[in-house]
């Protein structure tokens, strides 16, 4: 079900009155926001919600074993029963798969029901950290299965082929469920920061499963922290039409970022990158260009969405992008964009290989597989990999030469700051979009198509980039007074004729010129 459809529109509509009704009773809220969160996610495919049920599940549990508190008969009965009580309201939607739909959830609640009682036949210290690996691996078990199982299969053939083994291709029937791995990172995150004492286990199993597939944020995040997001659930959220018109404002420039500016320079993007091998060099360059717009308005709009739609029901969810394309180096692009992922990255990953405090080098080996991972973690070919590994080498080329430290000591005022500002920029925006090539092509041949088109400089013309410049020069704007002002909210900001004329015309533009519905958000498929 897709922001920007006339489906989830009336999905919406029919929530609203409801939620409005029973939002002063915690349980019936939660219930409510389940339900729909559920419902959000079956649209697409109801198989996949047994998947949600079953993860929720296994974190409610592990959770409270990593606290180090009981892990009852009572609650293992809820999880078991709420796994098998949704998958048999899902098998009720999909018809011949239904039996065996239940046959497997059962054998899995069964599989967890073993392994709780084998943990609590551990010592005390040593269940904390098997309910830790439970989570863990139940989580990551299966984010490997449904988006790496076919990567990984298919790179072990091509290795025995290159020494000389001929095997048969083989490959499995997976379709990875829409916005795993932002679920998984998200369950993962509570576990751990129960194990570290972050934030205490929460008894209920609803707000769990309703914190891991809050319908707004559910398919593409942000990655919401438990600390900031649980709270909100325990608590009556305050609804006020000051409150309620921001997130709307907030949600429709969200979607002008989609349908107008991301929607209408995809095509662009996908000619150059279909057609690399017979582009010129401006061709490609605009292509490029393209995509680099593309996947911002089209990731940084969805979280403006689902930020807009969590504020129009009282709820709070982090800010992913800090205009990242102002960026100056590596590191502090990696700071504005996609937030929630790259603060999830330190924390969990980068701190726990050990971070900085072992010496320069150690420092770069973290940075290095942390990007690494990061790379893998958007998709599961080697292009990825290498797109994390490029942005993994040059902050640590950067931290070797000290730019982020020589950038900060350098002040605007003069003519020389300026200078060095603005070549910085440029030289982070070049590298950023040497990036986005490996992340956008196919393979590192039509990788090396657009390279090799880029450096042919022929073919500019104005006519090439007038489309592009069409799309994004409002954008730009916008960005740049967010950028001098502070603002980052500007349909929500300014005197009253102002932000109602800007309101006006974001919404006749999009009315106007959008592109045609139903193009998917990018990020759906990590």
């Amino acid at each position: 079900m897709l922001f920007n459809s006339w489906i989830f529109a009336g999905f919406f509509l029919l929530f609203m009155p409801v939620f409005l009704f029973v939002r002063n009773n915690l349980r019936l809220r939660n219930l409510w926001l389940l339900l729909a969160s559920y419902v959000f996610y079956g649209w697409w495919n109801p198989r996949f919600v047994t998947l949600l049920a079953i993860l929720a599940a296994v974190d409610y549990l592990a959770a409270r074993g990593v606290a180090g508190l009981s892990v009852s008969r009572r609650d293992k009965a809820k999880a078991a029963v709420f796994t098998v009580g949704t998958t048999v309201v899902c098998a009720l939607f999909i018809g011949a798969d239904a039996l065996w739909l239940i046959q497997i959830t059962t054998a899995f609640v069964a599989l967890l029901l073993v392994a709780t009682f084998a943990i609590g036949r551990a010592s005390a210290d040593r269940q904390r950290r098997f309910w830790l690996y439970l989570s863990i691996g139940a989580n990551l078990g299966i984010l490997a299965y449904f988006k790496y199982a076919n990567f990984f299969l298919a790179s072990v053939q091509d290795a025995l082929r290159a020494v000389g083994w001929e095997v048969d291709t083989f490959t499995l029937s997976i379709i990875l469920p829409i916005g795993l791995s932002f679920h998984v990172f998200q369950g993962v995150s509570r576990t751990v920061d129960c194990y570290r004492g972050v934030v205490k286990p929460e008894g209920s199993l609803t707000t769990v499963a309703t914190y891991l597939a809050f319908f707004p944020q559910l398919v593409a995040g942000p990655i919401e922290r438990a600390a900031h997001l649980i709270p909100q659930f325990q608590t009556v959220r305050p609804i006020s039409w000051q409150l309620f018109s921001s997130g709307a404002l907030l949600f429709v420039w969200g979607m002008y970022q989609k349908v107008v500016v991301a929607d209408n320079v995809a095509p662009i993007a996908n000619d150059v990158f279909a057609n690399a091998s017979t582009a010129t060099g401006a061709t490609a360059v605009a292509g490029v260009l393209a995509f680099t717009l593309q996947i911002y308005c089209d990731f940084c709009g969805y979280s403006n969405m689902a930020r807009g739609l969590a504020r129009c029901l009282g709820f709070d969810l982090m800010a992913n992008f800090d205009l990242p394309y102002f960026a100056r180096t590596p590191s502090e692009f990696w700071k504005r964009w996609h937030i929630s992922l790259s603060t999830w990255l330190r924390d969990y990953l980068y701190v726990t290989l050990g971070g900085n405090r072992h010496g320069s080098r150690t420092m770069y080996r973290n940075l290095m597989l942390t990007m690494l991972l990061g790379g893998l973690w958007h998709g599961a070919a080697w292009t990825f990999v290498v797109w994390g590994a490029f942005h993994g080498a040059i902050q640590v080329v950067y931290r070797v030469l000290k730019v982020d430290a020589l950038i900060s000591r350098v002040k605007f005022a003069s003519a020389k700051g300026l200078a060095i500002h603005g070549f910085a920029w440029m030289s982070t925006m070049v590298l950023v979009m040497i990036g986005w090539v490996f992340f956008r092509a196919t393979s590192f041949q039509n990788a090396a198509d657009i390279f090799s088109a880029v450096l042919r400089f022929d073919g500019y013309s104005w006519s090439v980039f007038r489309p592009l410049v069409a799309f994004a020069g409002p954008l730009i704007l916008v960005e740049v007074f967010q950028r001098a002002s502070g603002r980052a909210e500007v349909l929500s900001v300014g005197p009253f004729i102002l932000r109602y004329t800007a309101t006006v015309l974001v919404l006749m533009t999009i009315a106007l010129i959008s592109a045609p519905p139903g193009q998917e958000f990018i990020y759906f498929d990590f």
